[in-house]
């Protein structure tokens, strides 16, 4: 029987801890380094709703996080997740997306926390860097952001120091950060009870700014409003951290739900109450990108609020920071623990009990990423790791669940010790539940089972999994249709073909309800097994498609360096092979 192990990783995290650290690495990431940039180039006054549009992609894919979580509560989330369900080779294409995503948004966040510093003090370090180092600009950086670097130094110290030390530091800055946001959204709050919106200068929020202005609520249409929203998905990107972090969790059956669900609500509320506040203090088109919402203040005369909201600011960017560095060093000591990148990544200090040598490798790496590209450079490259990743949770929570497979959860903390998942796999012949994956008793003993006679002739489970799989495929195409060639909506062979997909799509989907699943589970369950997992994974394919084309093209790059590593070391030393 397959039991999973805790390493040597300490067990010290509750539930408070659990909820900042998601809290903390949502709030900072997504509401002052995103929010401008998506606010002024993709959705204005909607960006409101792109956040709501986002936070619904996420709780669904936070879900299915949930289970795996719950069942598998091991360290490096999403690929150790993969590597179970579908195998080495595609968990580690997820782990390496992911890694790059978290440690891009390191050196973004950094250097929106520089620029945010910076707008205080006038922006001395800027004109002063520009003129003594200046650099190409464009993808590159306009200057070498040292600030930044110097804040990635300084935030990795603390994270080698041990993950319970590095709670405590999230835990009081993310209580600072959610008071300013009280203050944000509480002043929103008391113009739109006691004003009538005339814009006459009185009042902080003006109507106007989200109807008469140019462009309106929607500047660029509705598309827009859905690119931002494949942006902002990486603004809860929280529930990942979390999943990160379950092997370090007191009680991770219970624990880990509660903390993403509790967190994911409370970064929803503050995202949408933040964001109209910005969208109705200034024209979208006058939103500064670097530092919005100290700009906001400034432009409506307000220079004392501007220095409150910057010291939240740099609270909440100092916590995303953080959090993201708990994650990047335990994608990296999971996959090194499995043989596919070098061993010493997962060395543990006896005293912290961190992987030291993988958290000073990813902070070297985010100081060289923060010195020499553009913060927008970095923005856009953020989300597309974190909804692929969502999207092969989400494939493996349904196909786990419809085919016999040995994943419990340990009964307890007193277990052997083990480092890597490879270790832990064990031949299917002994499954702790044969009876899933084929079809429903109900379903064979009833006049219409000698229709579904044939499906016998298959291992249990198979059939479940190619459903899925052509279920995606054709819900796939449905969302290309949609999204590229809507302007043919109107066309009898568009209207034709797009019934088509959408019947097989649901077809495939409905069958895989005729198998039995799992019933041995007995932690956290994603309720409506496939629905929501299948509508997570529908959800992220069509917010990958509105990313844009240059994102792809990095990942094209990043990949193929994978691909050289994963050939060229892992495969040959890879634990699971041996």
């Amino acid at each position: 029987q397959l039991c999973f192990i805790l390493t040597d990783l300490n067990r010290c995290l509750g539930l408070s801890d659990l909820t900042f650290l998601s809290i903390g690495g949502m709030i900072g990431s997504g509401l002052y380094v995103l929010t401008g940039t998506v606010a002024h180039n993709f959705a204005g006054g909607s960006i409101v709703l792109s956040y709501l549009f986002a936070a619904i992609a996420s709780a669904l894919s936070a879900f299915c996080y949930a289970e795996f979580a719950a069942r598998i509560p091991v360290t490096g989330s999403a690929y150790q997740f993969t590597y179970l369900s579908v195998g080495e080779f595609w968990a580690f294409v997820i782990g390496w997306n992911v890694l790059l995503e978290h440690a891009v948004s390191v050196s973004a966040v950094a250097k929106s926390l520089s620029g945010y510093f910076d707008s205080l003090i006038g922006f001395k370090m800027k004109e002063y860097l520009v003129v003594h180092t200046p650099m190409p600009g464009g993808i590159l950086a306009s200057y070498p952001d040292f600030f930044a670097a110097g804040i990635v130094i300084i935030v990795t110290i603390i994270v080698a120091t041990g993950v319970k030390f590095t709670s405590r530091f999230t835990t009081i800055l993310a209580a600072v950060n959610l008071a300013i946001l009280v203050l944000i959204f509480s002043k929103f709050k008391f113009v739109t009870l006691n004003c009538n919106f005339s814009g006459t200068g009185m009042y902080l929020a003006n109507i106007n700014n989200w109807t008469t202005v140019r462009g309106g609520f929607f500047p660029h249409g509705f598309a827009g409003t859905i690119s931002g929203a494949s942006t902002l998905v990486f603004s809860y990107v929280g529930y990942e951290i979390v999943a990160s972090v379950t092997e370090e969790a007191k009680n991770p059956n219970r624990d880990v739900p509660l903390a993403l669900l509790i967190s994911i609500c409370v970064a929803a509320l503050a995202y949408v109450g933040a964001s109209a506040a910005l969208t109705l203090m200034v024209p979208w088109y006058d939103i500064v990108i670097s530092a919005p919402f100290p700009a906001a203040y400034a432009q409506r005369g307000w220079n004392w609020a501007k220095y409150v909201v910057s010291i939240g600011a740099l609270a909440a960017m100092s916590t995303s920071i953080v959090t993201a560095l708990v994650v990047v060093p335990r994608y990296v000591y999971a996959m090194a623990s499995d043989g596919l990148i070098m061993p010493w990544f997962n060395t543990v200090n006896k005293t912290t009990g961190t992987p030291v040598i993988a958290t000073v490798t990813t902070g070297i790496f985010c100081i060289v990423m923060a010195l020499v590209f553009s913060l927008h450079s970095l923005v856009e490259f953020i989300s597309i790791g974190q909804l692929l990743a969502c999207s092969f949770v989400s494939f493996c929570v349904i196909k786990l669940r419809y085919e016999p497979n040995d994943v419990r959860p340990p009964s307890d903390t007193t277990i052997p010790n083990s480092t890597s998942m490879a270790d832990s796999v064990v031949s299917p012949t002994d499954s702790l539940n044969d009876h899933c994956g084929i079809i429903k008793d109900s379903i064979m003993t009833s006049p219409f089972g000698e229709y579904f006679a044939w499906t016998l002739n298959f291992r249990p489970g198979v059939l479940p999994f190619y459903s899925l799989l052509l279920a995606t495929l054709f819900g796939s195409v449905v969302s290309i249709m949609l999204l590229v060639g809507i302007s043919h909506i109107k066309e009898a062979w568009f209207i034709l073909l797009l019934v088509v997909f959408i019947f097989l799509s649901l077809f495939f989907l409905f069958f895989i309800c005729m198998f039995t699943q799992d019933q041995t589970i007995k932690t956290y369950k994603v309720p409506f097994v496939p629905i929501i997992p299948f509508a997570s994974i529908m959800v992220n394919i069509i917010l990958m498609l509105k990313l844009q084309k240059l994102t792809w093209l990095r990942l094209a790059i990043w990949m193929a360096i994978g691909l050289i590593i994963y050939f060229g070391y892992g495969y040959r030393h890879s634990k699971s092979r041996k």
